[in-house]
This record gives structure tokens, C-alpha cells and sequence, in this order.
């Protein structure tokens, strides 16, 4: 299981760490995407700034499961806005949330499999 847990971080900070340079560096494709969401956009930037530090965060997990935790907690708000301004701000199909749910099933599992080591 520490293996499915490892595979699940590198997946998530690769995930989090281009999807918060694309926030960072104000892509076009996104900053269109965020204004459909209604949101100012130097929120897009601390957005992107903080899926980088939880991508650098679920690496640093790796080997310090507090860290791994604390990460994925932050991370599951960080999703769970995302679900909601799909579906709620921006009106979008159901099908949008998908990769948002995804990542926070994931969230969730490192934080039980990280928990779980410890009892």
C-alpha cells in the first residue's frame, strides 16, 4: 500500500504543480476560464501559488507523513472551491467537476493511508 500511496503523490504534485504554473503565469486558456468563474484575477495567482507549495508539499510527504497530511487537507478546500465554482459560478457541465473529484478522492486516500501508519 505505500506504493499506491507514492504513485498517488507523484501523481497529485505533478497535477498541482502544472496546474499552478498555468495559474501563475496567467495562461491565456485560464485567465479566460477565470473570468467565466467570476473571480478577480489575483486570486488565480494565489490559487496557483498555493498548488505549488501543496505539489512541493505532497513530495516533502513522501518522507514526513505530517507534512503529507497538512498538504492534502489544504488541498481538499482548494477542490472542493474548484467543484463549487464549476458547477455553481460558472454553471458548467457536471463532467467539468471530474478531474476536481478525482484529485480529491486521491487527496483523501493519502491522508487515510498516511493516518493510518501511524496507529
Amino acid at each position: 500500500m505505500k506504493t499506491f500511496t507514492l504513485v498517488i503523490q507523484i501523481l497529485l504534485a505533478i497535477n498541482f504543480l502544472s496546474g499552478g504554473f498555468v495559474k501563475l503565469f496567467r495562461v491565456p486558456f485560464q485567465v479566460e476560464h477565470w473570468q467565466a468563474y467570476q473571480y478577480p484575477l489575483w486570486f488565480m495567482s494565489v490559487i496557483g501559488f498555493i498548488e505549488i507549495i501543496g505539489a512541493l508539499g505532497l513530495v516533502a510527504g513522501i518522507w514526513n507523513r505530517y507534512i503529507a497530511i497538512s498538504t492534502c487537507i489544504i488541498l481538499v478546500f482548494i477542490l472542493i472551491g474548484a467543484i463549487y465554482t464549476h458547477i455553481f459560478r460558472a454553471n458548467q457541465a457536471f463532467v467539468t467537476i471530474i478531474p476536481a473529484m478525482v484529485c480529491l478522492i486521491l487527496c483523501i486516500i493519502v491522508i487515510i493511508q498516511k493516518w493510518r501508519v501511524e496507529i
